[in-house]
């Protein structure tokens, strides 16, 4: 059974662990294989300042993921997923979908019954799982840092 655990700097051995273990994802969000101490630092930082809630997502004791949200993004007064990445060591078991499934569950709770994400263009696995999730494209957009995304729009299931 999946739990989310609030992220802390307690936690950035973990999320470090999780990230590195995605060099695909580090290449094309972070323009490196291998992200360090200070890269999971400024993360947190970020999502703090942001207002963003952001977790580990645990199965058994082990963590698995990361889930980043942000309830209300003040640019267009959606809920955003910043961040739903499963460790590239248990992919393909269905964390993901079960990830999904129980930020669902939080959001039928608090009274969402939409969402928005952003995906890398270059992130072609992401963009499959999206999809089959029910996500459609909204638009394209632009990230500060130049790279090019294609945000979704999720019904809450």
């Amino acid at each position: 059974m999946l739990t989310l655990i609030r992220s802390t700097s307690a936690l950035a051995a973990s999320e470090l662990a999780i990230f590195n273990s995605n060099p695909f994802f580090n290449s094309i969000s972070k323009d490196k294989e291998q992200l360090t101490d200070a890269d999971i630092a400024a993360e947190l930082k970020d999502a703090e300042q942001a207002g963003a809630e952001r977790y580990i997502i645990r199965d058994n004791g082990t963590d698995i993921g990361i889930l980043e949200f942000l309830m209300t993004n003040p640019n267009d007064s959606c809920t955003w997923i910043g961040l739903l990445v499963i460790s590239g060591h248990v992919q393909g078991r269905g964390y993901g979908n079960a990830a999904l499934m129980l930020f669902d569950a939080i959001m039928r709770d608090r009274g969402v019954t939409f969402h928005r994400l952003g995906v890398l263009a270059a992130n072609e696995p992401a963009h499959a799982f999206w999809q089959r999730n029910g996500c459609t494209p909204v638009s394209p957009a632009e990230l500060p840092d130049g790279k090019k995304i294609t945000i979704y729009e999720r019904s809450v299931r």
